[in-house]
């Protein structure tokens, strides 16, 4: 089936998110964090691009921009190249780590503006591995609050709610709900027994392994072995799934084995 065509957007704004192929884990340190952070900002300057809002999540990145619509593809081609040519070099993989195609949503009004920020910043909270959007590291949430990020382009937001105190009043009253409304297939909300974060951390003490990508010098007996032990641990299928890079249905039929 042919893809349908990118709905482009009249202002030129759009909300994107960058999945990883199979629920992969895209960040294991901080080091990846922050070479994600240093290409995008290099390739926000070459195709002039505005940065309002970003948060990079363990398997999916969010953000909110305006770009030209001819310039839209070749910027996520360039940004998805450069990182996961660094990546795979990193962790000494091949292939694919994003999905083939970028999903955006277009933004056309001040008010959807505004809460795709509040809903970008607020992912972290939902997905349980913070309490409040401050305190989480890997967002832009800071930079509407005084914090230097030069990646951000705050100024349109001010702009809309009239001055930054009025902006915080905004971000204050948003609620869960009325962003669900605009965003409701984005993400939901998952009850997990471990942060992703501490999930990542029971991997690397339990297998021994230095990152997951050595995952594939397991044979298959300690392979399934690990799979074990981790759901034992209290991981969830979709946690070891991501961490391990195998489908949902091979840890489903392993964790059967579990007495």
């Amino acid at each position: 089936m042919p893809r349908r065509p990118r709905i482009m957007s009249s202002t030129g704004i759009y909300h994107i998110i960058l999945r990883s192929v199979n629920q992969h884990l895209i960040f294991e340190e901080d080091s990846d964090y922050q070479k994600f952070l240093y290409i995008l900002s290099d390739c926000k300057m070459k195709y002039d691009i505005k940065v309002y809002a970003y948060c990079l999540m363990d398997n999916h990145i969010h953000l909110l921009l305006n770009s030209p619509a001819d310039k839209l593809s070749v910027f996520f081609q360039s940004l998805g190249t450069k990182f996961v040519r660094w990546y795979n070099n990193k962790y000494l993989r091949t292939g694919h780590l994003f999905q083939d195609r970028f999903r955006s949503t277009s933004v056309e009004s001040e008010r959807a503006f505004l809460a795709a920020i509040v809903y970008i910043h607020n992912n972290p909270v939902k997905a349980n591995m913070c309490r409040y959007p401050s305190e989480y590291r890997w967002s832009s949430y800071n930079a509407y609050y005084s914090q230097k990020n030069s990646l951000i382009d705050a100024s349109l937001a001010d702009k809309i709610a009239g001055d930054r105190d009025s902006l915080h009043r905004f971000f204050s009253r948003a609620t869960n709900h009325s962003n669900d409304e605009l965003f409701a297939d984005d993400h939901k909300m998952q009850k997990l027994f471990l942060t992703d974060e501490k999930a990542l951390e029971v991997f690397i003490s339990t297998s021994k392994l230095t990152s997951t990508s050595e995952v594939n010098n397991l044979n298959r007996v300690q392979r399934n072995r690990l799979i074990c032990e981790l759901r034992d641990k209290g991981l969830t299928i979709k946690q070891i799934a991501r961490l391990m890079d195998i489908s949902l249905a091979t840890v489903k039929r392993l964790s059967k084995m579990i007495p």
